[in-house]
């Protein structure tokens, strides 16, 4: 992979669209990578919360993410 080929397509698809939906998603994806540690910032509640989703999904329960999306999409992406 050209690293630097790679970002530049992702700059122009950027500065090409008009969704506001799709430049909110790549602010809060970037947000993320400039906190250091995500995982310290949740509460004890959260973090027992993912690890027992991991755990359930260890045991082959839970959905698939698309069929998760295809549920949750109207609220996720407006």
């Amino acid at each position: 992979m050209n690293l630097q080929a790679e970002k530049i397509k992702i700059a122009q698809t950027l500065l090409g669209t008009n969704s506001e939906a799709l430049i909110k998603q790549v602010k809060a994806l970037l947000n993320v990578y400039k906190t250091e540690d995500l995982w310290d910032e949740l509460s004890d509640y959260q973090k027992a919360c993912v690890k027992e989703a991991k755990q359930e999904i260890a045991k082959g329960k839970g959905i698939p993410h698309k069929e998760a999306m295809k549920k949750y999409k109207k609220w996720l992406i407006k």
